[in-house]
């Protein structure tokens, strides 16, 4: 217990808000969540302050204060920490010094970064670092994760196999804070996401060598890489189809629960790193294909995750528009095609459109005006809302929103269309198709 209260508290001291080395944009918000629960960490207790008594007493004659006779050096190291898994080429290490300054340097990557202000930071890893419990690596492992610390003011240091979740998750995560998502060398397409309530932080990699890595920040000894064409069978005709170099930076904005994830890119040349959050909300059409295809690949890999699951979201990941109806009435279109629509009585339908006649609806929506970027109506006073229409249509910036009351010319193709299919009384069109829930309000 230990171990987690003092690793759970440095993830959250300062590293846990940084994300990569360079700064946010200040309009993108983000998302953070610690590792663990809460609920895992004692409640604290400061005491109020005490107002003293002030009392008449003679005042001490100054003396001069002479040169320390032994300078301090604040430069003298305090903590070092290592950590390395070498199938992944992955080696990155920190060194603070007594001035509460900590140095972290990606080895792989030829960067090293500063951090002043790491007292508490040092002071945490100096009290948790002597109780990581370390034993010799098997012969030959190269995907287990080797760590090594000295601490040499106290005279200690150990090395060697980690294999304890919690701690695992922690040095993973304090080394990713600061230096950013790790992807082995030569990939093409990585994705990482933080810890999340539903899972640990996590990462796939696809390389050029054809291999497919995929790793849990929780496990003392990662899975062999798997063929991408048979765990990726459509990348190659995915990323034909995608334009780096015209997409966004980021894709954020908040809610709950919802990691913190870098999308790696290196391709036609082009290499970029995009940060996401909320994806269901935040994504455009254009890059909807490879983030679904790398979430399809990575679910073998978290099924056997304990945890609670994820909920579905109101408006799924592979939909392009959910129309809410002033009457109760709802509509939400999938990228595939597949239309699902709900009556004031929550009686569903379902039917199917071309993917061609989506993209013209879709694209017409936008084109209109109507919709704009930036979810603004889920900034709407509720009271004001109750009773008025919705729309979010995810177009090739990203996801539009529009919120009003009465009628709506706009949205009269869309009326029709609705009405075609809730009034249709056919026994095959009334299954429930899976995550059509009404959507959530994302938390601004």
């Amino acid at each position: 217990m230990k171990q987690l209260l003092l690793l759970t508290v440095l993830l959250l001291s300062g590293l846990g808000c940084a994300r990569r080395p360079e700064a946010a944009p200040a309009t993108s918000p983000a998302v953070v969540m610690p590792t663990f629960s809460t609920r895992d960490l004692p409640a604290t207790f400061t005491p109020a302050a005490t107002i003293l008594a002030l009392t008449p007493t003679p005042l001490a004659t100054a003396t001069p204060v002479g040169p320390t006779p032994t300078p301090i050096d604040f430069t003298q190291t305090a903590v070092e920490l290592r950590y390395l898994i070498p199938a992944l080429n992955l080696e990155r290490r920190l060194q603070g010094n007594i001035a509460s300054q900590i140095i972290f340097v990606d080895e792989t990557g030829g960067r090293a970064l500063q951090r002043s202000n790491q007292a508490r930071v040092l002071l945490d890893l100096q009290q948790a670092l002597p109780t990581l419990a370390l034993t010799p690596l098997p012969e030959g492992c190269d995907r287990c994760v080797y760590v090594a610390y000295a601490l040499p003011l106290a005279g200690q240091a150990d090395a060697g196999w980690l294999q304890d979740p919690v701690l695992l998750a922690s040095v993973e995560n304090i080394m990713a804070a600061v230096l950013g998502a790790h992807v082995p060398p030569g990939t093409v397409v990585g994705l990482r996401r933080s810890a999340s309530p539903y899972a640990p932080a996590h990462t796939m990699a696809v390389t050029t060598a054809g291999e497919v890595w995929l790793w849990l920040a929780t496990e003392p000894e990662i899975d062999g890489p798997l063929a991408v064409a048979a765990t990726l069978p459509n990348l190659d005709a995915i990323l034909n189809q995608l334009s780096p170099e015209t997409l966004n930076s980021d894709y954020v904005t908040s809610c709950p629960g919802a990691p913190l994830e870098t999308l790696y890119l290196d391709v036609a040349g082009v290499t970029r790193q995009i940060q996401i959050s909320c994806p269901e909300f935040t994504l455009p059409t254009t890059l909807l294909p490879l983030y679904v295809a790398l979430d399809n690949a990575l679910q073998d890999k978290l099924a056997d995750v304990a945890g609670p699951e994820k909920p579905p979201s109101g408006f799924p990941l592979t939909a392009v528009l959910n129309y809410r109806r002033q009457d109760g009435a709802q509509l939400t279109l999938y990228a595939d095609g597949l239309a699902v629509a709900q009556d004031a009585l929550t009686n569903v339908y379902t039917n199917t459109l071309t993917t061609a006649a989506v993209i013209s609806l879709t694209t017409q929506l936008v084109d209109s005006g109507l919709v704009k970027p930036g979810l603004t109506t889920f900034f709407t006073d509720a009271a004001d809302t109750a009773a008025s229409s919705r729309l979010l249509v995810r177009g090739p910036d990203g996801v539009y929103d529009a919120r009003w009351n009465g009628v709506q010319t706009a949205v009269a193709f869309l009326d029709a269309l609705l009405d075609t299919f809730i009034l249709v009384d056919d026994a095959d069109t009334t299954a429930p198709a899976p995550e059509d829930t009404p959507v959530p309000t994302p938390t601004p």
